[in-house]
């Protein structure tokens, strides 16, 4: 690993390797651990470390690198340090002795950094050791896993002059702290993800995905986001690196690595059928396998997933039959009675090419789909390829959904459409209402197609017509899902109302609640709407359900957003983030990571909403992506708030597309605060009145209030009172006062709505509300009244990090406390009497005291008691 790269996690470890180094009872460290671990990186750091600290006179530096080469030559790793040292010496005793003599040195003790000791020839080993003893040196020793320490050193430890220091795998959080900083940027959650997968901590492997995908042009720069693009593969650097590592074993091992790659995990007694237990002892010794107990039976897995990732994108088709086949007969000879090793066996009977009866493997399928999904997609997919019925690709769409496969799972989906509107019109044939139920959530949400959901969807429900089942609950749901596709949903609620009374383990009921919720958020009933979606929630995940689960939170995050219950969003998003994270669905990942970033907009913590949802929006196509435009509209929003106005308006050309449907609403908020940043105020106040179908009443507030922050509050205060309902929480009712006080010029009453907004932990509208405030009593004349509104806002701004408003300008300055103000006023507001003030800042009391009267002039107060709230400041 270049040493231009961070040293991460290893602090503990090397801080151990100086201490031992500086204890004169000891002769030697031994850094071991796995291969690739930074053993050599560790042992360079540490030694640079002793030769600088404390005596540092004393020391003198030999590297020694040790190969297969130089350890069949005695002294061989060591002649660079020995001189012309005559090589006709026969006698091992003359030659350790001329040896010693030359290396040994009066006052100088040398420390001696030894890379894979074990390859080091028996009289280097003898001559070290035989110094350590001495403290003429002392050992810095590195030794894989695996490996045995030659006699001499093994000595040494056993006389109690070696320390061993234990190097293990990085964990999560180091892994990531290396890629960006060796990248020098941010990186989205996806790539650190599959670097987190393939690498596992291990620093080398971890470094050269890093720099192979970066020259391969795979890991590149998405705007200000590194971005490893799909399929995501090992770059060939890596693939170089593991092919060297794995060329010195034989055929048989070989062999086995492969079956283990496809087959992984497998029993001792499935493997040792096939393979002689001494090249399983072998290959665990060099550490490529591992083997863990389950229960009574002994797993056998590759150490590493790049192994996996090598040996099966390195097979061959034959070679890949031929493992199966391997396989197959092992389990068959191994008489294995275990549902896992039946399932398994199916899989490999169709990976084989060989014919399998597709009931047996539905039935697999099914019992294995909560355990491994992926194995059951695959059973699912042999049987429609043999030609299988309604409910194997039902089922297999289902799966698909779960696992994010929404192309293949509409492929699915239509085939099974197919079948079963194409069935006779007899009891029990295949239900096209329940296709369409999870179809139709997949065109929409994963796939952003809401002209083919509803399309599918009428499809299904004039089947249903013909069949004389279109009153049935499921269709009754369906229906309603149709009218918030053409936006109707008052007409959506009263539809699926009646149903919600049934359990909620039941599909209609759970489809039933989420059309009810999304028709309670678009009409103004946020509390509703947080109730219903969960109760949805409750009644647990459903399969093939993932779409349903995705929607209900979306309901309930949008509302609690809506209403300003910005810590419960914010808790919700983090919470779902981690359950989808590392190897979850991509899209699931980015919705998550989307919401962190709008709520860190709305605290009006800029930067940070600016690189989460770049992050977000670098992990998925903003084609597909389902909620693609709230995210690039409250990018935009971010940006255009941090003084980026052009990058804001390319930002916001992805979300343009057609209009009209689920959460376009967001839109017009970013359009009208863009126009209004760019100084045309007239056309963001006519673009926050215009009324856009689709749109949700949060989302047509939060296009209202962008005027309302402008400085357009009269025209725009009749329309935000009108939404600002009952059951949707606090901050509908604050929009709606902010208007009206921006209106009537009320500097009083904008002060109180500041306080609202700061209260409710949306800074940058307080920040901007008390600068409106500031505005309105210079305006009346009431300078100190503005000077504390000015503070107020001037605190509140320091923590959106860096957003230049327009609001901003309204500050006056000459109404703001001095640099000596303001530091004498933060004293006296935390408790300093004028004398201790006086006495910490080397003036007079009368100084002091002057001061803090210009102070309370300027700010509106009375005394040092009002001094905290009107500087911002915590009481102590």
């Amino acid at each position: 690993m270049p040493e231009s790269r961070p040293l991460v996690g290893r602090s503990e470890s090397v801080a151990a390797v100086v201490a031992a180094a500086r204890d004169d009872r000891l002769g030697a460290v031994v850094v071991g651990g796995p291969r690739g671990i930074g053993r050599t990186r560790l042992t360079r750091t540490a030694a640079t470390a002793v030769v600088h600290g404390p005596g540092a006179g004393r020391w003198r530096v030999s590297t020694v690198m040790t190969s297969l080469v130089t350890s069949e030559v005695p002294l061989g790793a060591l002649c660079h340090l020995l001189g012309d040292l005559d090589p006709g010496i026969t006698d091992t005793a003359a030659l350790l002795r001329e040896a010693r003599r030359r290396l040994g040195e009066e006052g100088v003790r040398r420390l001696v950094v030894v890379d894979d000791a074990h390859l080091l020839d028996a009289t280097s080993a003898v001559l070290l050791a035989q110094l350590a003893r001495a403290g003429q040196a002392f050992l810095l020793l590195t030794l894989p896993d695996g490996a045995v320490a030659p006699d001499p050193f093994r000595g040494l430890a056993r006389d109690g002059y070696v320390r061993r220091v234990e190097l293990t795998e990085l964990d999560r959080a180091q892994s990531d702290h290396l890629v960006t900083a060796t990248l020098g940027g941010h990186v989205d959650g996806v790539t650190l993800d599959r670097l987190w997968e393939l690498s596992l901590g291990n620093p080398r492997f971890l470094c050269e995905l890093v720099d192979g995908a970066r020259d391969e042009g795979a890991l590149h720069l998405a705007g200000s986001v590194w971005r490893w693009d799909a399929p995501r593969h090992p770059p060939r650097r890596l693939i170089e690196l593991l092919t060297d590592r794995l060329g010195g074993l034989d055929p048989v091992e070989q062999d086995l690595m492969r079956t283990l790659a496809f087959g992984q995990p497998l029993g001792s007694e499935i493997l040792g059928i096939a393979f002689p237990d001494s090249a399983l002892l072998r290959l665990e010794g060099e550490g490529l396998i591992t083997s863990t107990r389950d229960g009574r039976r002994l797993e056998v897995a590759l150490a590493h997933p790049l192994y996996t990732e090598l040996l099966r994108s390195g097979a061959t088709p034959l070679q890949e039959r031929e493992v199966y086949r391997r396989l197959r007969r092992a389990l068959e000879a191994s008489g294995s009675k275990r549902a896992a090793d039946r399932y398994r066996m199916l899989a490999w009977r169709v990976a084989e090419g060989l014919s399998v009866d597709q009931s047996e493997l539905l039935d697999a399928a099914v019992g294995v789909s909560g355990d491994d999904p992926r194995t059951a997609e695959r059973l699912l997919r042999a049987a429609a390829d043999h030609g299988a019925g309604f409910d194997v690709l039902w089922r297999l769409g289902l799966l698909r959904v779960d696992l994010g496969l929404f192309d293949p799972a509409e492929t699915a989906f239509a085939s099974a459409a197919k079948l079963a509107e194409a069935s006779d019109i007899v009891a029990p044939a295949p239900d096209p209402v329940l296709v369409a139920t999870a179809r139709c959530r997949n065109l929409s949400w994963g796939l952003r197609d809401d002209a083919g959901a509803l399309a599918a969807a009428s499809t299904a429900l004039a089947a249903a017509a013909l069949r004389g089942t279109a009153d049935s609950p499921l269709a009754v749901t369906l229906g309603g899902f149709v009218c918030l596709l053409d936006h109707r949903p008052a007409a959506a609620l009263a539809a699926v109302t009646p149903l919600l009374d049934g359990p909620d383990d039941d599909l209609a009921t759970l489809a039933g609640l989420a059309v009810a919720a999304r028709s309670r958020l678009q009409l103004g009933e946020g509390e509703q709407a947080v109730a219903l979606a969960v109760r949805g929630l409750a009644a647990g995940p459903r399969p093939g359900g993932s779409w349903l689960t995705v929607e209900l939170r979306i309901v309930q995050w949008c509302a609690l957003l809506g209403m300003g219950h910005l810590d419960e969003a914010e808790a919700l998003a983090r919470r779902w983030h981690v359950e989808a994270g590392p190897g979850g669905v991509a899209e699931h990942i980015a919705l998550y990571l989307s919401w962190l970033g709008i709520v860190a907009g709305r605290r009006g913590r800029l930067q940070t909403a600016v690189r989460l949802l770049h992050e977000a929006a670098a992990g998925v196509s903003a084609r597909r992506f389902p909620f693609t435009v709230p995210l690039v509209s409250e990018l935009a929003v971010a940006l255009a708030g941090l003084g980026r106005t052009t990058e804001a308006q390319d930002v916001l050309a992805e979300a343009q597309g057609p209009t009209g449907g689920p959460l376009t609403g967001w839109l017009q908020n970013a359009q009208v605060w863009l126009a209004g940043v760019e100084g045309r105020t007239t056309r963001a106040t006519e673009l926050a009145l215009q009324a856009r179908s689709g749109a949700s009443h949060a989302e047509r507030r939060q296009a209202l209030h962008a005027a309302v922050r402008l400085g357009a509050g009269r025209p725009v205060a009749e329309a935000l009172e009108a939404l600002a309902g009952p059951g949707d929480g606090a901050l509908p009712a604050v929009l709606a006062a902010h208007a009206r006080a921006l209106a009537a010029g009320h500097g009083t009453d904008l002060d109180a709505v500041a306080g609202r907004f700061a209260e409710l932990g949306h800074l940058l509208l307080a920040a901007e509300a008390w600068a409106q405030a500031c505005a309105a009593h210079r305006a009346a004349g009431h300078t100190g009244a503005a000077g504390w509104s000015a503070s107020r806002s001037r605190a509140a701004s320091e923590a959106c990090e860096g957003a230049e408003t327009p609001a901003a300008g309204l500050l006056e300055r000459t109404g703001e406390l001095t640099p000596r103000e303001a530091e004498i006023a933060a004293l006296a507001a935390g408790g300093l009497t004028s004398r201790a003030i006086a006495d910490q800042l080397v003036i007079s009391v009368r100084t002091v005291n002057n001061v803090l009267r210009s102070v309370y002039a300027k700010l509106g107060v009375a005394g040092r008691g009002e001094l905290s709230d009107a500087l911002g400041l915590r009481p102590h």
